[in-house]
C-alpha cells in the first residue's frame, strides 16, 4: 500500500542564510525522499525558498513601501533557480518532478481546488515528485502575512495525505527556546493540547513562518485525524529520522475523527437537491469494488451544479454515495450512458474519464 506524506521544508532547508540555493542541502532531501519513495511512500514536496534563492540578483530599496514588488521580483527570478537544484539533484536518481505554483485562493475555489488535486493524483500515478510553493510574484496578500506552513496544510488535505512533515532548524517542540539551557523537547503532543505552556521562540531570519505558524497548521490538521511531525533538517536522512520517531515531535491525530475525516468534509459540501441516479451495474460496482463513477452508468442527472461541487449518487430511492463531480450538471446530462471513448465526439473538452473519481467519492448508507 502506498503512504502520501506531505514534506515541507523552509528556506534554510535548502538555501544559505546569507541567500542562494544550497545544493548539498537540497541533495540530502531528496536522497531521503528517494529512499522512503522505494519503500512505498508518494512524497508531497512543499519548497520555500525562492526569495532566498534571489538574494543579491535584485536591489534592495530603501523605501519600505517597494518591498512587496522587490520580494516578488525575488520570488520571480529565484524560484527557476530553486527549480533547476531540484532538477540537478532528482537527475542522479532519475526522478522527474513538477513545478506546482498557488495562492491560497486556488484552494477556496472548487474547480481550482479540484484541478490541483487531479494533477497531484496524475503527477503521483506517474511517479513524478509534486514540488509545491505558493506564487509569490502574483500573491499580494499572501506574500506579506502567508506562509507555506499554511499552504503545506492545504495540501495535505487536498491530496488526503496521512502525514505532514515539517522540517525547520528546531528539532520539534520544546518548552521553550530549545537555545535556552534546560529546554526540554515534548516527543509526542495529545491533539487536545493547547501548547499554552510553551514559550514560542521567534521565526528564522529568512523564513517567514515560525514556530507559532507551525503550531497552527497543527491545530488544523490533527483535530481531523492527520498526523503532524515537527523536526529538523540538520540532520542524515531528516524525514526517516522523524517517521523512525528518532527525533522531532509526533503531534497525534485524533483517532475517533480520523476515519470520518473525508466524511466530515464533503457532507458541509452537498448540494442535496444536486444528484445523478446510476443504473444497476454502477450500483453494484460503487457498493462492492469501490470504483470511480463513470458516465455510462448514469441514466439521469438532476439539478444544476458546477464542476467540483459535491452531490449525491443515487440508486432508486437510496443515496449511495456523495462525491466531487468532474463535470457540471449540463455536461454530464449530455455524456450519462455514454462510452468515456464517445465523450470525445460530444464535448469539447474532456476534464476526465470519470464522472466522479473513487478519491473524491463517500458511500452512505442513508435512505431516503
Amino acid at each position: 500500500m502506498k503512504h502520501r506524506i506531505v514534506v515541507k521544508v523552509g528556506s534554510l532547508a535548502v538555501t544559505d542564510e546569507k541567500g542562494g540555493v544550497s545544493p548539498s542541502k537540497i541533495k540530502s532531501i531528496i536522497s531521503d525522499l528517494y529512499d522512503l519513495r522505494t519503500h512505498g511512500f508518494l512524497p508531497i514536496l512543499i519548497s520555500s525558498g525562492a526569495i532566498n534563492s534571489a538574494r543579491g540578483a535584485i536591489k534592495k530599496p530603501d523605501e519600505k513601501k517597494m518591498m512587496i514588488s522587490y520580494q516578488q521580483a525575488s520570488a520571480a527570478v529565484g524560484q527557476p533557480i530553486l527549480m533547476k537544484a531540484y532538477i540537478d539533484a532528482l537527475l542522479e536518481f532519475n526522478w522527474p518532478c513538477a513545478q506546482i505554483l498557488v495562492t491560497h485562493e486556488d484552494f477556496k475555489e472548487r474547480k481550482r481546488f479540484l484541478n490541483i488535486r487531479n494533477t497531484i493524483n496524475q503527477l503521483l500515478e506517474n511517479g513524478i515528485l509534486p514540488i509545491v510553493n505558493e506564487n509569490d510574484t502574483v500573491s499580494f496578500e499572501e506574500i506579506t502575512v502567508g506562509d507555506n506552513d499554511q499552504l503545506a496544510v492545504m495540501m495535505t488535505e487536498a491530496s488526503d495525505a496521512e502525514k505532514l512533515i515539517l522540517l525547520s532548524e528546531a528539532d520539534g517542540l520544546f518548552n521553550k527556546n530549545p537555545k535556552e539551557l534546560g529546554a526540554v523537547r515534548f516527543d509526542e503532543v495529545d491533539f487536545r493540547d493547547d501548547f499554552l505552556n510553551v514559550k514560542i521562540a521567534a521565526k528564522t531570519s529568512v523564513g517567514r513562518g515560525g514556530m507559532d505558524t507551525k503550531l497552527k497548521a497543527v491545530r488544523k490538521l490533527t483535530p481531523l485525524g492527520v498526523d503532524v511531525i515537527l523536526g529538523s533538517y540538520l540532520h542524515d536522512k531528516p524525514v526517516s529520522r522523524l517517521l523512525l520517531h528518532k527525533g522531532g515531535t509526533n503531534f497525534k491525530g485524533n483517532p475517533v475523527r480520523e476515519k470520518s475525516r473525508r466524511k466530515s468534509w464533503l457532507s458541509t459540501l452537498v448540494k442535496n437537491d444536486c444528484y445523478v441516479i446510476v443504473d444497476d451495474g454502477a450500483s453494484i460496482a460503487l457498493l462492492d469494488s469501490n470504483t470511480s463513477l463513470l458516465p455510462v452508468g448514469i441514466k439521469k442527472v438532476q439539478g444544476k451544479f458546477k464542476r467540483g461541487e459535491v452531490i449525491q449518487i443515487r440508486h432508486k430511492r437510496k443515496v449511495l454515495a456523495v462525491g466531487l463531480t468532474e463535470y457540471n450538471s449540463f455536461e454530464l446530462d449530455l455524456i450519462k450512458g455514454k462510452k468515456s471513448e464517445e465523450i470525445n465526439n460530444i464535448l469539447e473538452y474532456i476534464h476526465s474519464k470519470v464522472a466522479i473519481h473513487k478519491d473524491n467519492l463517500l458511500l452512505k448508507k442513508d435512505e431516503l
